[in-house]
C-alpha cells in the first residue's frame, strides 16, 4: 500500500507541474533535458524516480525544467558508456551503477565492499555523506543529481544449493562490480560482470550458474523464472546514480538549480533506498510461489564467507593508499558512517 501511495502522489505532482508552466517567469529558458539509461520502463525505477524527478523539477522551476528518459540505451552505446556520455555531453543526464565504469569511481563503490552493507535507507544517506566527505573528488566533472542504494545483495544460484562455501567452488557467478567480484572469488567462485539485461538469458542458457542480486531486481528481470536456489544472506549493496553534465548544470539559472537541488539530497536518497528495501519481499514472494528453495547458513558458515571477504577489504585499502589516501582510516570512517545510521 506505500508503494501504491507513493505513485497517488507522483500524480499529484505532476499536475501541480502542469499548473506552474502556466507562471513562468518572463525571459526564463525552458530547458529539457535526455535522460540516458540502461534500464527499461517496466522497471521500477519509470515510477520511483524517473517520473517523480522529473514532476519535481518542473514543479520548482515554475515549469521551465524538464527531462525525458531513454531506455534501454536508446541513444547508443553500451552501459559502461553512460558516464562518458554525461561527460562529454552526448547526454544531459545518465542514470547508472558506479560499478558498471570499472576503476572510474574506485572511493564511492568502497560503499559496496562485501559484508559492510546493511539495508537500502541506511546505505543511501551513509552514500551521501560518504560522496561529501571523500567521493566528491571523483565528480569534478559531473553534477552528481542523485544517489541511493538498493536493497542488499543476495546469492541465487540455477542447480546447485550452495549452503557452505565449498559449494561455490568453480560456479560463474554473475556481480556488478570488482570488489564484489573478489568477494566472490574469495569464496571460490568465479566471477562475471554483465549488465542486467543480459543476465536472464545467460542464466537460461547455462552460461553463469547465478548471481549476486538484491530480491527486488528479481522481478522486474523475471529472475526467479530461471534460478531454483537462494542463499538469502545479506551480502553486499549496489549503489545507483544520476549524473548532470558540468555544462548543463554551468547554464541552469538560479531558479532551475535551486529546483535540482531541492527535489535531491538525502533525504531524496533515503525515501528511495526505503522504497527499494520495500521492493525486496514481493522478490522472495515470486520466488516463493514457485517453489524455489531459500537457504539460511550457520552462524559459523557465515562467519566463514565474513572472513573470505576481507581479501577484498584489503584491496580496496591498498587502492586507496595506492592513490595518496590513508586506505586504512577511510575504511574505519565508512564503517562509522554505516553504524551511525544503522542506529
Amino acid at each position: 500500500m506505500r508503494i501504491f501511495r507513493r505513485l497517488i502522489g507522483v500524480s499529484a505532482l505532476s499536475i501541480i507541474s502542469a499548473l506552474a508552466i502556466g507562471m513562468v517567469p518572463a525571459g526564463a529558458e525552458n530547458i529539457k533535458m535526455k535522460l540516458h539509461t540502461f534500464g527499461a520502463p517496466r522497471q521500477p525505477e519509470t515510477k520511483w524516480i524517473f517520473e517523480p524527478l522529473d514532476a519535481e523539477f518542473q514543479q520548482h522551476s515554475n515549469g521551465t525544467l524538464s527531462f525525458q528518459t531513454y531506455f534501454g540505451m536508446a541513444l547508443g552505446g553500451k552501459a559502461q558508456d553512460l558516464i562518458a556520455q554525461a561527460e562529454n555531453g552526448v547526454v544531459e543526464m545518465s542514470y547508472t551503477l558506479p560499478a558498471y565504469t570499472a576503476g572510474r569511481f574506485p572511493v564511492l563503490t568502497g560503499l559496496e565492499l562485501p559484508f559492510i552493507g546493511y539495508t537500502g535507507e541506511v546505505m543511501s544517506q551513509a552514500a551521501w555523506d560518504w560522496y561529501e566527505k571523500y567521493a566528491h573528488s571523483e565528480f569534478k566533472n559531473l553534477k552528481l543529481i542523485s544517489l541511493n542504494a538498493i536493497d542488499v545483495g543476495v546469492l541465487h544460484t540455477t542447480k546447485t544449493p550452495v549452503r557452505k562455501m565449498a559449494d561455490l567452488e568453480g560456479l560463474k557467478i554473475r556481480v556488478a562490480g570488482r570488489y564484489i567480484g573478489m568477494a566472490v572469488q574469495s569464496l571460490g567462485g568465479v566471477p562475471v560482470q554483465m549488465p542486467l539485461p543480459d543476465v536472464y538469458e545467460s542464466l537460461s542458457r547455462g552460461q553463469t550458474q547465478g548471481m549476486m542480486i538484491p530480491w527486488m531486481i528479481t522481478v522486474p528481470f523475471k529472475l526467479a523464472e530461471v534460478t531454483r536456489h537462494h542463499t538469502d544472506v545479506p551480502i553486499y549493496n549496489s549503489l545507483l546514480m544520476i549524473v548532470m553534465n558540468m555544462n548543463t548544470w554551468n547554464k541552469l539559472d538560479s531558479t532551475q538549480k535551486k529546483a535540482v537541488e531541492t527535489s535531491t539530497g538525502k533525504e531524496y536518497a533515503k525515501r528511495y533506498g526505503k522504497l527499494w528495501d520495500e521492493g525486496a519481499e514481493p522478490g522472495r514472494k515470486i520466488a516463493r510461489d514457485r517453489g524455489n528453495e531459500f537457504i539460511h547458513l550457520s552462524a559459523d558458515e557465515e562467519k566463514r564467507w565474513h572472513e573470505a571477504a576481507k581479501a577484498a577489504h584489503a584491496a580496496w585499502i591498498e587502492d586507496m593508499n595506492d592513490r595518496g589516501h590513508d586506505g586504512k582510516q577511510m575504511f574505519a570512517d565508512l564503517l562509522s558512517l554505516i553504524g551511525k545510521y544503522k542506529k
